[in-house]
């Protein structure tokens, strides 16, 4: 037990994660037989068998499944560790390379960019924006060091926080093109066009279900994932959409399009903040992510206080 190596830990999480060594073995930059031979060395170390080999990969025995806890809290703490022997540096350098989905782009990530790169001037940030199954799938192929999507099911080897809950708005020009009055209420409105995100969009899902089940009109539909082309036709006064709160923070105080949060019952949307399970944020990620949590729990409560239950 005490010849245990960091790598194996690390090699069986990244199997336990994949059901797959040839995945593992592309996940964690190695060679399928250099992880196989991990694999074997450490059930031998163990005295145990962790995995049950099939035509279609591994699956985990009940030792498997007791040792993977213990190996992401170990793996975790030796993260921690070394976040804490960097913290003494004078210097902080390294890099974050965080997921963020479009509502973010407009009135948050700006904000929060310029915060961290005052407070940590020698760090590089590299941002991906994009929905929620490829940032989900980006975490967990280590490809991001974290991601903020709506809330939704995850794949195994990622751990989620909750960040906040935010409304979702109906959005359309306050003096419509048509020459018809704004609607007040989603569900109550005369039959609208209206531009909503493709199924990519995991808000899309609880959208569709809200305009078939609560909605008395049948509207048109228009699939656009491009915030800045939804906008621009929002403001030509043709279509409406609906929109996360936090996108449309900076429409407050504005007069051209209209905002009404969906009520009766409320639409809503759940932020979480998604990362690998057996990892430790570094300092700096950990530092990024405090600030961008941060800077969207301010922005949807300005959403609560501009549109009071």
């Amino acid at each position: 037990m005490s010849n245990i190596k960091t790598q194996q830990l690390r090699y069986f999480v990244a199997v336990y994660n994949m059901g797959s060594i040839t995945s593992a073995a592309q996940q964690v930059h190695a060679t399928q037989s250099g992880v196989s031979m991990q694999i074997r060395e450490f059930e031998e170390q163990l005295g145990l068998s962790l995995f049950e080999r099939t035509p279609t990969g591994v699956q985990p025995t009940r030792a498997g499944e007791i040792v993977y806890r213990r190996a992401t809290q170990i793996l975790r703490e030796l993260g921690e560790l070394e976040n804490d022997v960097i913290a003494q540096r004078e210097q902080v350098y390294g890099s974050v390379h965080a997921g963020i989905m479009p509502a973010f782009s407009r009135s948050i990530l700006a904000p929060t960019l310029i915060e961290f790169t005052e407070n940590y001037p020698f760090v590089d940030v590299g941002i991906n924006e994009g929905f929620s199954e490829s940032l989900t799938r980006k975490v967990a192929n280590n490809e991001l060091d974290f991601a903020v999507v709506p809330a939704g099911p995850l794949p195994q080897g990622l751990r989620s926080f909750h960040v906040d809950t935010d409304l979702e708005l109906l959005v359309e020009n306050a003096a419509r093109a048509d020459g018809g009055p704004a609607a007040t209420q989603l569900s109550t409105a005369a039959p609208l066009k209206l531009v909503l995100p493709s199924s990519v969009n995991a808000r899309r899902k609880d959208i569709d279900l809200y305009l078939q089940t609560m909605c008395q009109s049948r509207h048109t539909f228009l699939e656009l994932d491009s915030m800045m082309t939804t906008f621009d036709l929002l403001e030509r006064g043709k279509y409406a959409s609906i929109l996360p709160g936090c996108l449309c923070v900076s429409e407050f105080s504005k007069s051209g399009l209209k905002l009404s949060p969906i009520s009766d019952p409320a639409l809503t949307v759940d932020y979480v903040l998604i990362e690998p399970a057996a990892r430790a944020s570094s300092v700096v990620v950990s530092a990024f992510e405090e600030v961008l949590c941060r800077v969207i729990r301010q922005n949807c409560e300005l959403v609560r206080q501009q549109f009071p239950a």
